[in-house]
């Protein structure tokens, strides 16, 4: 459906669709079923519905959202902040996906010049507030084990948040997936090189976005 009313209504409305899904984020099945103590497998009715979501759904989100202005990043991300159980979305495909889309965001219009002062400050305080909130969940992104190669959503989210991250937040950022880097190289390197080239170029989103590599780690 989704697709189809976002063709016949405007802008303005269409933002409205996303502010609406948003402050139910946390009560769509895609988020709610989907958050899964780690390491327990999700049902697989939700894994077709999580995949119909982000192939059906998400698409249209994308426009809207990569149009908006920051101030409207703002409210979206204060939203999931403040009306949302954001250690339940931090757990799902979905929610990571959409937190990616609204930080990728952010940093695109603060790194364009097309933002207020005002706005800024406002991002820059509430990236320290979202990046204290999920810290110590930090640990616990990854739904899936390290053989699996479904992980790469959580890679791009990782980018993201190391992208505008200080160099204080940084190192906190890589203590807090350190395992699982290590672990994802490990296994990588008792891999053939062309299998284990993607799963390197996923951890490598995440470490070239605050300045290392895995190579690094030899």
């Amino acid at each position: 459906m989704i697709p189809r009313v976002f063709r016949q209504i405007d802008d303005q409305q269409r933002l409205a669709v996303v502010t609406i899904i948003i402050l139910h984020l946390d009560m769509l099945d895609v988020i709610a079923l989907a958050s899964q103590p780690t390491g327990s497998p999700i049902p697989p009715l939700v894994r077709d519905s999580i995949e119909l979501f982000l192939n059906a759904v998400m698409p249209s989100l994308f426009r809207p959202v990569n149009e908006t202005s920051l101030s409207n990043i703002l409210g979206m991300v204060a939203l999931v902040m403040d009306r949302t159980n954001l250690p339940v979305v931090v757990r799902t495909q979905v929610g990571i996906v959409f937190l990616t889309m609204f930080i990728s965001r952010a940093h695109h219009l603060k790194d364009g010049a097309h933002a207020s002062e005002s706005d800024l400050g406002h991002w820059s305080n509430l990236y320290q507030r979202l990046f204290d909130t999920l810290e110590p969940h930090f640990p616990y992104l990854f739904q899936t084990p390290v053989t699996s190669e479904e992980d790469r959503y959580v890679w791009q989210f990782l980018a993201a948040m190391g992208l505008g991250a200080s160099p204080e937040q940084q190192q906190r950022l890589v203590i807090g997936v350190k395992e699982r880097v290590m672990e994802t190289v490990s296994l990588s390197r008792s891999l053939p090189a062309d299998v284990a080239a993607p799963r390197l170029a996923s951890v490598n989103l995440f470490m070239h976005a605050i300045g290392l590599d895995t190579d690094l780690l030899d």
